[in-house]
């Protein structure tokens, strides 16, 4: 390589870095979370589901594991919400996190992306409506698949 190769420097859109640096953060926070919750729920304290009950249904449907280990049927989010004590509801804060992350990393960047590169501004808008609409459909759509 010459020596003007090597002095060039590789430019980064601050937008790339921003969006980069959002989700580093939110993905060590969201695995933070479940660490720390996921111990406490295996060292079996206050937890919503227990353990063995857990084991024994985890290959059931989604409805047959709430029916028998917790006797509920699940729909949106007010089984969750109302459950933020237990450990193993905290650590499913935690995947709730790694979840957003992306969604996090497109609304910090947002603002640096601006007028000058169109495209992106219409691809974040669709991303952000789509993350919206999935955190929102067991509420406004309940029982139409997913939650």
């Amino acid at each position: 390589m010459s020596k003007q190769q090597n002095s060039q420097e590789i430019k980064i859109d601050p937008a790339n870095i921003i969006f980069a640096k959002a989700m580093e953060v939110t993905t060590y926070i969201g695995i933070l979370i479940m660490l720390i919750f996921g111990l406490l729920y295996l060292f079996n304290i206050n937890s919503f589901v227990p353990m063995k009950d857990a084991v024994a249904f985890w290959n059931h449907p989604v409805s047959v594991f709430w029916h028998y280990t917790c006797n509920i049927r699940v729909h949106g989010y007010g089984w969750f919400l109302n459950n933020l004590s237990c450990m193993d509801c905290i650590s499913m804060v935690g995947i709730s996190i790694l979840a957003l992350a992306p969604f996090v990393g497109i609304v910090a960047s947002w603002p640096k992306v601006g007028a000058t590169h169109r495209i992106l501004t219409l691809l974040y808008f669709v991303l952000v409506a789509e993350y919206l609409f999935a955190i929102f459909k067991p509420i406004i759509l309940p029982g139409l698949g997913g939650h």
